[in-house]
């Protein structure tokens, strides 16, 4: 079941691996033994946030139950056998990483206005962050449109 979620997990994340807008997300697997000998492999789907803050979707496989479980973030701790129903459960978390990066710059942004930089301040800041080596951390040029936008109508309503 395990190899079943991986196989289908790195072919639906194939389109959005290792692209910036999606946090150079990439998938990695890792085993430990819990409490009485069960061993628990769990999946991470890793990316970044721009800045380089690192992020992830967890899939714990508990292999004497055969049970996965996924952390939804409305419902809480999800409990399953179907490998169908974890895709669906992660599918739009993974489909959400453009929007949450968007989300974590416009976070930025604001921080840096409201703590007084100025907009020659904040575009060296965004421009450092395009052209960071780090490749989930950096932004792309619609990211960077997107993002001095953004800034423009902050600045232009925080001014009133």
């Amino acid at each position: 079941m395990l190899e079943a979620l991986c196989s289908q997990i790195q072919n639906s994340i194939a389109p959005f691996a290792g692209r910036v807008e999606y946090g150079n997300l990439r998938c990695s697997i890792t085993q430990w033994d819990v409490a009485e000998g069960e061993s628990v492999s769990n999946v991470a789907l890793v990316y970044e946030t721009p800045g380089g803050s690192t992020d992830q979707i967890n899939i714990s496989y508990y292999h004497k139950s055969r049970t996965f479980v996924v952390v939804d973030e409305a419902l809480g701790e999800i409990s399953t056998s179907d490998v169908d129903d974890v895709l669906v459960r992660i599918q739009p978390r993974i489909a959400g990483i453009p929007e949450k990066r968007r989300e974590v710059l416009r976070s930025e942004i604001s921080r840096q206005v409201d703590g007084g930089s100025s907009t020659p301040g904040l575009v060296g800041h965004l421009n450092r962050m395009m052209h960071s080596g780090f490749k989930g951390g950096a932004i792309t040029h619609l990211e960077m449109r997107d993002a001095m936008t953004f800034a423009v109508h902050y600045m232009k309503n925080r001014m009133g």
